[in-house]
């Protein structure tokens, strides 16, 4: 080891205090970069995990193909894996209560469907020959047919045939309603034995006509049937060429959340949202960490300023001293960084583990998948790379402008002061508010700005980070929350009139509201596919709502000359109990009036568009923020001149449990269910209602509610557990949510630990001056008056540029985030009114806690020490 490695080290040990605290801003920052890197892998392999769970294993699928163009698949170099359901066929399913799915679809599985598939028994067996089945649960839960284990099934199995064209199960049965036809072309006579039970599997659609019961392939009959083929590639996203070059022709399929989740989905706005809003993210956390390394680096170098004169007056050079701190910032990296790693995976970890029953109890997910941790080797090498890259940046910098100094004025420190002519001026209001401690607070900071700057700086990087983050995780909480909308409920049962005979809604309503585990509950009716009207004045349109319409349908669509406008509405009706709640929730001036003439209403104003061109999501109001006195006529027809005028309680984004949110060019209109007479009629009140349930266990509370209608003997097809179809999406807005909450804590962590080390190091500096004044007789409650005088010196002038400059920041944000979804710029100021309060908080509590520590203080042993 040569000889300016040895002093360094010497130096390092005699500053434990300083050493220590460089030391640990190295630990929090490869900490930070590592908590982010193994949350965001684990993160995704959770998400990955429930959508296997729910979707099953594999990358794309092809439809309707023949045995020999699977075999095909096996010498192929690009595929990694495939399974494959043989298509046995279509067989009635005799007592059917639901008309939209009648029959039972036989599928064989083939070597490995059940491992990579969702097949998971809810009792019973799986098959072991070809004439055992296991069927879904929702054969019984939707279909209202029973069977038990050991039950044999004679099913007459053949083709679903509509114009000569075969139909399979990505085909919607063939309702009447829906003026055409389908017939059941029958090929052949099997016999089953009921074996066992599985839940209703994920890769059946909700629109399939039949119920997937599942047997063993058949290998004696290969060339007698047709095959769905699951195909999981080496590299998965060139899934998407891959189907088009080998099965072009046929109908296909990709696993859509596992490939976008993935990060290879061929969704490019996705993606480009995606990689943008990350390369925010690691900017944020790349200039945190430098600027906190920084100004450790930036006062160890200030402090060895005259040890640089001292070895340079005695011939070392500048390359030498350069390579004696870089070799400090080494020997500290390799002290900090492995600390830091473990650190952050430990901290993760545990965060993890305590948050696991919170994501297992508000997701509800099964079949084993947890939130846990997931270490990647890329995670831990960009961490690595990062915080060391990190640490020699940090201390490159300030050593390169020390070492410009020349030996004399190194040793005399002569650059650590410069003042001018006029520089150290005070203003009489200074004097004023805070007396002769406070002039002599101003004039330290005119005449060494150096270090006062420091602090500046380490406050305004903290407003800066906070404020970001903030921003960053409001646009992703936002846009996932705009994009993937939820109603709010779990679970929703259709009460229809042929059922009124035997119980009236409201008493079933309150029967099944008061089921086990149901923590809200409210039913209603929407009138979907009736063409409904209204017409509002062009002068209450929002003009971005306008412009889009204009510019996508041409320019005269909205004619805002002609002073009305005429749009699609849908009426929506809630218990009258949920409505008064949700008037009250939502502090709308009004209470219902049940004999009033005038129909009272609340204006859904929210629009969520898709752009197909664009492929991007637009979020529209209807109506502009500052219009007064909106009219709303209701139109028979659109051409009509006149309407009845409603009585608009609110306009509001808001809707209440069962209600969704707008879709295209529609208004809802929400109205009391006692109205429903009077809004549509009351030849057309007697309707299909819908009860919503939102649980705690959305699958034990199903069971539950199916044992009560099955007791009253009520329908249960119309039963549906709609949270079971929207679990990924759940999780992927819970993920969204932890993860940000979890980054700006770990970003208010980081900003905190800046701006108490810059504080208290700078105070640290300060003993001889504190000393000095002292000594000539400054009282302790002169020391706090000008130590208060700098505080708020400190906090102004930081919050004066960081403030700007954050909302420059969340700008570029917002500019990342409208490549996939268009809304307004807007600014978290919840987060600019916390970060102005702690601004102040952290920079005196740290400056008392800096100034207990100096208070005892010998004046005259601090003012013979150089070097503390």
């Amino acid at each position: 080891m040569n000889i300016f490695n040895k002093v360094t080290l010497k130096t390092l040990s005699k500053n434990k205090a300083r050493t220590l605290v460089t030391i640990i801003g190295i630990i929090l920052s490869a900490s930070m970069i590592t908590a982010v890197t193994s949350s965001v892998s684990s993160l995704q392999d959770f998400l990955v995990d429930l959508t296997v769970s729910q979707d099953g294993d594999w990358h794309g699928a092809v439809y309707d193909v023949n045995k020999a163009q699977i075999d095909v698949l096996k010498e192929d170099t690009e595929v990694k894996s495939f399974i494959w359901l043989q298509k046995i066929g279509y067989a009635l399913l005799e007592g059917c209560q639901n008309e939209y799915k009648p029959y039972l679809f036989v599928g064989a599985m083939g070597s490995g469907f059940k491992d990579s598939m969702p097949v998971y028994l809810t009792g019973g067996r799986l098959p072991e020959s070809i004439s055992e089945i296991i069927l879904p649960k929702h054969v019984e839960t939707n279909g209202g047919v029973k069977f038990k284990i050991g039950d044999t099934l004679s099913l007459s199995i053949g083709d679903r045939i509509s114009d000569g064209f075969m139909l399979n199960q990505n085909n919607p049965y063939l309702h009447e309603s829906s003026g055409e036809t389908e017939e059941l072309k029958v090929r052949e006579q099997r016999t089953f034995t009921v074996v066992g039970f599985y839940e209703r599997p994920g890769f059946e659609s909700y629109s399939a006509p039949g119920y997937t019961v599942l047997t063993i392939e058949d290998d004696s009959h290969v060339d007698d049937y047709e095959y769905d083929v699951y195909i999981k590639l080496k590299k998965m996203k060139s899934i998407y060429s891959f189907l088009d070059r080998k099965f072009s022709g046929y109908e296909q399929s990709v696993n859509k959340e596992l490939l976008r989740i993935s990060g290879a989905s061929d969704d490019t706005t996705y993606n480009q949202v995606l990689y943008s809003l990350a390369g925010v993210l690691i900017a944020l956390i790349m200039f945190g960490s430098i600027l906190l390394i920084y100004n450790a680096f930036s006062i160890s170098v200030s402090e060895r300023t005259k040890q640089f004169g001292l070895l340079s007056s005695i011939g070392a050079t500048r390359r030498q001293m350069l390579r004696s701190v870089l070799f400090e910032a080494f020997f500290l990296s390799l002290i900090g960084i492995p600390f830091g790693l473990l650190s952050g995976i430990l901290g993760i970890g545990i965060t993890l583990k305590l948050t696991e029953n919170l994501f297992t109890s508000f997701l509800n997910v099964g079949h084993g998948v947890v939130v846990d941790l997931d270490v990647s080797l890329a995670a831990v090498i960009v961490a690595v790379l990062v915080g060391f890259v990190t640490v020699l940046i940090s201390a490159y910098i300030p050593a390169k402008r020390a070492l410009k100094i020349s030996a004399i004025d190194a040793i005399r420190q002569t650059n650590d002061i410069k003042i001018k002519a006029g520089k150290v001026k005070t203003s009489k209001l200074t004097y004023k508010l805070f007396g002769f401690e406070g002039m002599i607070a101003s004039k330290n900071f005119n005449r060494n700005r150096k270090k006062y700057r420091a602090t500046v700086v380490s406050l305004f990087m903290s407003i800066v980070l906070f404020i970001s983050a903030s921003s960053f995780c409001a646009y992703l909480t936002a846009g996932s929350d705009s994009v993937m909308d939820d109603p709010g409920y779990d679970i929703v049962y259709t009460f229809t009139p042929d059922m009124k005979e035997k119980y009236s809604i409201d008493k079933l309503f309150e029967e099944l509201s008061e089921v086990n585990g149901v923590i809200d509950s409210s039913y209603g009716y929407s009138n979907y596919g009736v063409n409904e009207y209204a017409q509002i004045s062009t002068e209450s349109l929002n003009r971005d709502y306008v412009n889009y319409y204009n510019s996508r349908f041409g320019g005269n669509y909205i004619d805002m000359d002609s002073g009305n406008y005429v749009i699609y509405t849908l009426s929506s009706f809630v218990d009258d109990a949920t409505y008064e709640e949700y008037l009250k929730q939502n502090s709308f001036n009004s209470e219902m009036n049940r004999n009033s003439d005038e129909l009272q209403a609340v204006v859904v104003d929210f629009l969520i568009i898709f752009d197909g061109d664009e492929q991007k999501y637009y979020t529209f109001n209807v109506f502009d923020d500052e219009a007064e006195n909106i009219v709303i006529k209701r139109l028979q027809e659109r051409d009509d001149v006149d309407g009845e005028k409603l009585n608009i309680i609110a306009v509001t984004d808001k809707t209440p449990m069962g209600v969704g949110g707008n879709s295209s060019n529609m208004l809802t209109i929400i109205y009391p269910f006692s109205a429903i007479s009077s809004v549509l009629g009351e030849e057309n009140s007697n309707v299909e209602v819908d009860m919503y349930f939102k649980a705690k266990d959305h699958r034990a509370v199903f069971d539950r509610i199916y044992s009560v209608l099955e007791d009253k003997k009520l329908p249960t097809s119309s039963l549906f557990d709609y949270a079971e179809t929207e679990e990924s999406k759940r999780a992927l807005i819970t993920v969204v949510n932890v993860f940000s909450y979890g980054f700006i804590i770990l970003i208010s962590l980081i900003a905190l630990a800046n701006v108490f080390n810059t504080i208290s190091t700078n105070i640290s500096l300060r003993r001889r001056e504190f000393a000095m004044l002292k000594s000539i007789g400054m009282t302790q409650k002169g020391f706090n008056k000008m130590m208060n005088y700098e505080c708020l010196l400190y906090g102004i002038k930081g919050l004066m540029y960081g403030i700007p400059v954050s909302i420059g920041v969340t700008y570029l944000i917002y500019r990342s985030v409208i490549e996939g979804w268009e809304t307004k710029f807007f600014i978290p100021w919840y987060s600019v009114v916390i970060t102005v309060g702690s601004v102040f908080v952290v920079v005196f509590s740290t400056m008392l806690y800096s100034m207990s520590k100096i208070k005892k203080d010998n004046p005259i042993d601090a003012l013979r020490n150089e070097n503390l």
